[in-house]
């Protein structure tokens, strides 16, 4: 077979694309990102249009375990030459996007990376060219991979969740985010770059900070919901998450590999770089505040913090299939086969999950109710005594109820 390498990164073996994601990367002409301030600054980062604001973060990429995917970039920014990074995602070095080991795509020309979605995770990707200035200036995003099995799980044997958030937890210094430093000169001879000294005056989650938060990032759930927090950190100062104990925070997974102990705790550290997913879920009311420090790595000082709203009410959702009163489980206690009563529940795919109180999945099985149904039927033999958590759940709702385990 005759392969004809493109651009720099050569011919590979790849099959049709079960994704196909298009970024383009641009620069502001003029200052237009409105911080909580009012002030405007530039930015240059990823887009999926040629017109139109450029936005923090740049537009998260969601992606599925298993899945071949084609990355195009399309490098619009007018000078310097621009990668996507996919930090973390453990794919070949010709496709990671750091430029010696891969490629860099120049001002007006199209690249294209191509690889396999390995592990469920949360990442991040960025520019690795000038990337010092370049994350900085707003060339990062979120990167989402989700199990095959279902998106109510954090991976195939791993923890249903009822809700999502994801934050990425960054600052942004004005002084960096002006024509002379964001929109500069390329050469490709040079070995360093001039910039300024560091000295952020702004400290983000997903972009915005202050009262902005309000109403764009802010953490509603309902008593015994569990949500799944994706947290990331793409700045330059460390941050520390200070969680309300109602919520008992557990990690569950560290830079989007799961953690072979789940800890529970209410401060959590995140480096540059660093990724983190915990499960949240709280059985009181709660009306509190979540707090985001931002230290200096060289002192360990906190320069700023920031504060998430956080409220607890009203019972996790069952809206969606039925009333609580109308979804059972018998017998209860049982000793093997339970049965799961939900009058007139629609046609359509269905899981079902038998987790430990550690959150663990220790069952589970998949259903595909052509017509409606009332009784479903789970074979709970193999499991030891216990207490468990029952999930009925679609990739919209979710019905949850406690089971008792006992074995003769």
């Amino acid at each position: 077979m005759l392969c004809i390498p493109f651009l720099l990164f050569g011919c590979t073996s790849f099959g049709q694309a079960d994704t196909v994601i298009s970024l383009i990367s641009k620069v502001d002409i003029a200052p237009q990102y409105q911080l909580h301030d009012g002030n405007k600054v530039m930015l240059m980062g990823y887009s999926n249009t040629i017109g139109g604001s450029i936005h923090l973060p740049s537009p998260t990429i969601e992606l599925r375990e298993g899945d071949s995917v084609e990355l195009n970039l399309w490098n619009l920014s007018q000078g310097p030459p621009h990668t996507i990074h996919l930090h973390g995602l453990d794919v070949n070095q010709q496709n990671d996007g750091v430029p010696m080991l891969s490629f860099a795509v120049a001002h007006d020309d199209t690249g294209t990376y191509r690889f396999k979605v390995p592990h469920p995770g949360t990442y991040v990707y960025h520019c690795h060219e000038t990337s010092v200035l370049h994350v900085q200036a707003g060339m990062y995003g979120l990167l989402i991979v989700r199990p095959q099995s279902a998106d109510t799980l954090t991976w195939d044997g791993g923890y249903a969740f009822h809700s999502e958030r994801a934050w990425l937890l960054t600052e942004l210094d004005t002084n960096w985010h002006v024509d002379s430093i964001i929109n500069h000169t390329y050469d490709p001879l040079a070995t360093t770059h001039e910039i300024l000294d560091y000295n952020p005056q702004h400290f983000l989650i997903n972009g915005l900070s202050e009262h902005q938060l309000i109403g764009n990032v802010e953490l509603n759930a309902a008593k015994d919901e569990i949500v799944y927090l994706r947290l990331a950190g793409i700045g330059y100062l460390g941050n520390q998450v200070v969680f309300p104990p109602e919520l008992n925070a557990t990690v569950i997974s560290s830079d989007g590999r799961p953690i072979p102990t789940a800890l529970q705790l209410d401060t959590l550290e995140i480096m540059p770089g660093e990724r983190y997913g915990v499960l949240l879920q709280s059985s009181v009311d709660l009306n509190s505040v979540l707090s985001v420090d931002y230290f200096d790595l060289n002192t360990g000082s906190v320069v700023n913090t920031q504060n998430v709203n956080v409220t607890v009410e009203g019972l996790v959702g069952h809206d969606e299939l039925q009333e609580p009163n109308e979804w059972t489980i018998y017998p209860n206690p049982s000793t093997d086969v339970i049965t799961l009563k939900a009058p007139d529940l629609p046609a359509g795919e269905y899981e079902i999950f038998a987790i430990t109180n550690s959150g663990m999945i220790a069952a589970h099985q998949q259903i595909n109710l052509m017509q409606p149904k009332e009784l479903i039927h789970l074979d709970l033999s193999d499991l030891q005594s216990g207490t468990y958590t029952i999930v009925l759940a679609t990739n919209k709702s979710i019905l949850i109820d406690k089971l008792i385990l006992l074995k003769p």
